[in-house]
């Protein structure tokens, strides 16, 4: 523990201004990850929706044809 105070004191300011950047950089990387997995999500579930609505009037549309056959 007194070796990293001596570091510390021995490089001073810009060592916690890095270590702080490097904090702030890791929490930005693990938030934009967390963000984009959750968009991802909710695109996913509306294409899904989407998808259940095409293939309910594309049976429409086939029933149709088949009583007019």
């Amino acid at each position: 523990m007194e070796d990293i105070l001596k570091l510390i004191e021995g490089y001073g300011l810009p060592l916690v201004l890095l270590l702080g950047a490097l904090y702030a950089l890791y929490r930005f990387f693990f938030f934009s990850i967390h963000e984009v997995k959750n968009t991802f999500s909710k695109h996913h579930e509306k294409n899904a929706s989407d998808m259940q609505e095409v293939k309910r009037k594309i049976d429409m549309i086939l029933e149709h044809i088949r009583k007019q056959s």
